[in-house]
């Protein structure tokens, strides 16, 4: 399925956020493993922020995932 940019990033933030609470992390949990502020953290799971490939990276090793379970789009 084809999405434009915003929903794209939309959809890649709520997954990250819907596993990070999953595995019981909350943002600031998150946050302090990967030295990133909490604003960026936020920005991510809201669809504002691009993520790097790095900081998924770091977010997935975080919280226990491979980096294309972020992918997985309902």
């Amino acid at each position: 399925m084809n999405y434009d940019d915003k929903e794209y990033l939309k959809k890649l933030g709520k997954n990250i956020s819907k596993i990070r609470r999953t595995n019981k992390f909350s943002q600031l949990d998150i946050c302090a493993i990967i030295s990133m502020e909490k604003s960026n953290l936020s920005a991510i799971e809201n669809g504002r922020q691009n993520p790097t490939t790095l900081t998924l990276k770091k977010i997935a090793d975080a919280v226990g995932v491979e980096v294309h379970d972020f992918f997985k789009f309902d």
